[in-house]
């Protein structure tokens, strides 16, 4: 029986963290990452002051809060730290389906999705789940690009990293218009067409 009620109030104590975060994500977009209040948060989740600083004990908190939720969900769609085992000759095409599971699962959760960008954009920090992503994707352009040199990996992978990230998503949708699916699928096709290209022989250095 203490086992039960333990889990509930584990349970109930998950929710509200989410709850809280949530509604820090509406403020931030609101008020921005270093002008919002945490009493403008504990409004938004009408909770009190008292409880938002039980979860979260500073500002900071509550930022790695959001950053927490997010990664949470991207490991959902297997975006993790470590690299997944996956087939060479199948990596450039896992890679495009990954991104665009991870577009959808930010776009169940929109506004948490952009605060996170733009906290990170803001701070300059990456988290685990943008570590995991870039592994993948060095994992990826080495993989295609053998012939490439150090330099040129670095520049494919610059394009590479920009396209498979939040940010790309929360411009295509805020600033251009396009839903998630549309983003999914014109990322995707511009990930396997440059990689594709890349397998080929290709290489940034051939524009010159």
């Amino acid at each position: 029986m203490p086992e039960m009620t333990l889990s509930l109030r584990e349970q109930q104590k998950g929710l509200a963290k989410r709850l809280i975060v949530e509604a820090a994500a509406r403020v931030i977009l609101r008020s921005g990452v270093y002008q919002f209040s945490m009493q403008e948060v504990a409004d938004e989740a009408g909770v009190s002051l008292r409880t938002l600083y039980r979860y979260f004990p500073s500002r900071e908190d509550l930022l790695d809060g959001v950053a927490f939720e997010v990664h949470e969900d991207l490991v959902g769609v297997g975006i993790t730290p470590k690299v997944p085992e996956v087939d060479p000759s199948l990596m450039p095409e896992t890679l495009a389906r990954m991104v665009g599971d991870a577009f959808r699962v930010t776009a169940e959760r929109a506004d948490l999705g952009r605060a996170w960008v733009v906290i990170n954009m803001v701070s300059g920090t990456r988290h685990e789940s943008s570590r995991g992503i870039d592994g993948m994707v060095r994992q990826v352009v080495a993989e295609v690009g053998p012939h490439l040199t150090p330099a040129e990996q670095d520049l494919v992978f610059g394009v590479v990293r920009y396209l498979a990230g939040s940010l790309s998503w929360k411009v295509m949708t805020d600033d251009f218009g396009m839903d998630t699916e549309q983003v999914a699928e014109a990322v995707g096709w511009a990930l396997r067409t440059l990689l594709g290209a890349i397998e080929s022989g290709s290489r940034p250095s051939d524009a010159d």
